[in-house]
């Protein structure tokens, strides 16, 4: 039986054990949600917490926010910022779909939220540019709600669409595809510029110089599609560990890429930049590439203090 007129027809929904359980005008309505993955927890399914049909929800002990909304954004209107979801090159990310409230009612019952009460829809996924989908928690009818990606290449804008599909009802109908846009950008790079094409320098100081410190910047060749750069290193003095020099996180700029530091012993310094990540790479869980030249050697020595000169006296 088909019916053309959607707003108007009047579907009869029975329950698995055949019961009436309701009666509704409303084609199923759903609101995609993206959030980030950490590749080291355990990807189980668990229970969805907070207010389903609130602004955010909770997956792998993550907060996930309805497309179009940030953390410091929930009650305002979608920043511009938030209007395409960008994601990192190699990234896996976790997209949730709220299922309709009428064809699930037992998933939303109490509270639970629970994988296995979502017994009457399955959720059709698809992705623009060929990136790996995974469902997660299939239930007895199809696939989860809830999936992970793995973004892979081509970068640019692409998208992520999903279609509920009750099942085992006669007179039902797909609902229809939910979409939202994605930008898959390249990892940030990150390698030191070298001083007249070398990795190395060295400066000589006196005491008094050395006693209120020598101000020395380490300058990086960065880029990124974010504007926000992070990068962290580790020094060590004549190969020993040197760690109340080592940075993590440090904020840094396309512009004017630095690693500053602040010396005040004699001695043979190595910096090795260990990590560079951006915004939107530690949303992904994603570190960025970095460059061979890594590694910085800068060796402050002390500066000859020479004595007084002799000579044969004069005799008056």
């Amino acid at each position: 039986m088909k019916i053309k007129n959607v707003n108007t027809r009047k579907l009869i929904i029975k329950s698995i054990n055949n019961k009436v359980m309701n009666k509704f005008f409303l084609k199923p309505l759903i609101v995609l949600v993206a959030g980030m993955f950490l590749t080291n927890v355990t990807p189980i399914f668990g229970q969805i917490s907070d207010t389903p049909t609130g602004k955010n929800i909770s997956l792998d002990s993550k907060t996930l926010y309805e497309h179009g909304f940030n953390k410091d954004n929930l009650t305002a209107p979608p920043s511009d910022r938030e209007i395409r979801d960008s994601v990192t090159v190699g990234a896996v990310m976790n997209y949730f779909v709220m299922p309709d409230k009428n064809y699930n009612a037992a998933y939303f019952a109490g509270g639970s939220y629970a994988a296995t009460n979502l017994t009457t829809s399955q959720f059709n996924w698809t992705v623009g540019n060929g990136s790996a989908i995974a469902p997660q928690a299939a239930n007895t009818t199809g696939t989860s709600p809830w999936v992970k990606v793995t973004w892979a290449a081509p970068l640019g804008a692409t998208t992520v669409k999903v279609k509920e599909a009750p099942q085992g009802l006669s007179g039902t109908c797909d609902s229809q595809e939910t979409t939202i846009d994605i930008e898959v950008i390249a990892k940030p790079t990150v390698a030191f510029t070298g001083k007249s094409g070398l990795f190395e320098d060295s400066d000589c100081y006196d005491e008094t110089a050395l006693g209120s410190g020598i101000a020395y910047d380490f300058d990086l060749t960065v880029s990124s599609q974010s504007s926000q750069l992070l990068v962290s290193y580790t020094v060590t003095k004549d190969g020993l560990a040197y760690p109340s020099l080592n940075g993590t996180n440090v904020p840094v700029t396309m512009a004017g890429g630095k690693i500053a530091l602040n010396f005040t012993e004699y001695g043979a310094y190595e910096v090795t930049i260990t990590e560079i990540t951006d915004r939107i790479a530690r949303k992904c869980d994603v570190v960025g590439d970095i460059g061979s030249e890594n590694v910085f050697s800068y060796t402050i020595m002390p500066q000859p203090q020479t004595g007084p000169i002799y000579h044969i006296p004069n005799n008056f």
